[in-house]
């Protein structure tokens, strides 16, 4: 009986050591503390501290500032640009605890934040930034360049897309993981607009927070919407008026705004794209998720996962644990689907 107990544990190390997908769902099931706010580490917290590094960046429209974390051992490891959101979507740290813990696994990672998406300015500019982060990763001695993603949180997701389909990029990202962000920003500005979304053919009310209310107001000033309409739009409408609104903005605003409209480069893009979104998103609508999975050629999205759970990209939402446990478990299989490309 002991030498059966021996044999099987000998064989369970030697799965997990030999299976690549073995080995990152134990990985996977380490990470997941990491991700609630309240939760310990657990064993991850017994490993060394990962050594960290500042530095800040100029782009085209500002400064980035950045820290990256490095694995706690020697080799050379794959990377996560992790991108935050708007403003201070979610809380940094928060994303410094998450950063850590994908460090302590054995993942370079670079927390960054720009002045334009703090200053909640969603332009085109912030490609220039996602690139200027990727340069300067790149540049870290322990990366492994084959296996770099970027993960973009709130509207930063949909930026992450359109930088990965860039033609001096595309070829540099593995990987995109977008959480609660948009398909499209006409879509965006005529849910927000309209304080509705649409789904299955049916218009249901949603109200946006006033967060996006400004990020959409500034993204449609520096478009280059009339005050006017503008006004209208940020006033709350039907989704008649609104569509009405949208439809026409003339050539040049319509051109500024595809520019960051992450389904306007989906046929362009090499990296694989994993999207996640809660369907009670009072940020954006996780219809737009929906949307980028539907316009996406095929083999483009690897997985696309709904939840409940999650406060736009924060899992502290007070559900039953009949609810609970089938997102947790929709999570993990989420998780562990991203590092594969990077562990």
């Amino acid at each position: 009986m002991r030498r059966a107990v021996v044999l099987g544990a000998a064989g369970l190390a030697a799965l997990l050591g030999l299976w690549h997908p073995a080995r990152v769902a134990v990985q996977a099931l380490l990470l997941l503390p990491a991700l609630f706010p309240l939760a310990p580490l657990g064993p991850l917290g017994l490993m060394a501290m990962p050594a960290r590094e500042a530095r800040t960046d100029a782009y085209t429209a500002g400064t980035v500032d950045s820290v990256v974390f490095h694995p706690p051992f020697g080799g050379r490891h794959g990377a996560i640009v992790l991108l935050l959101g708007a403003g201070d979507l979610p809380r940094s740290d928060l994303a410094e605890r998450f950063a850590e813990a994908l460090a302590r696994l054995g993942i370079v990672t670079m927390l960054t934040e720009s002045s334009g998406m703090l200053a909640e300015r969603l332009t085109f500019h912030e490609v220039d930034a996602i690139r200027v982060s990727l340069d300067a990763l790149r540049a870290e001695p322990d990366l492994d360049p084959e296996h770099v993603g970027l993960v973009g949180l709130s509207a930063s997701g949909g930026l992450a897309i359109v930088a990965a389909a860039q033609p001096d990029l595309r070829d540099q990202v593995r990987f995109v993981n977008s959480f609660g962000s948009y398909d499209d920003a006409d879509s965006l500005v005529l849910d927000v607009g309209s304080r509705s979304l649409e789904l299955n053919g049916q218009v249901l009310p949603w109200q946006p927070e006033s967060c996006t209310l400004e990020v959409v107001g500034n993204s449609l000033d520096d478009a280059g919407v009339g005050a006017s309409e503008r006004g209208e739009l940020l006033g709350g409408t039907t989704r008649q008026r609104a569509a009405e609104i949208v439809d026409g903005f003339d050539d040049e605003v319509r051109g500024r705004l595809e520019r960051v409209s992450p389904s306007a480069y989906l046929t362009q893009l090499h990296a694989h794209l994993y999207l996640m979104h809660d369907r009670d998103d009072s940020f954006i609508p996780f219809t737009e998720s929906r949307d980028l999975v539907q316009q996406s050629p095929s083999g483009v999205v690897v997985r696309y996962t709904e939840f409940s759970i999650f406060a736009h990209v924060i899992p502290d939402r007070p559900v039953p644990w009949q609810t609970f446990l089938p997102d947790l478990w929709r999570l993990f299989w989420h998780v562990h689907a991203v590092l594969l490309e990077v562990l």
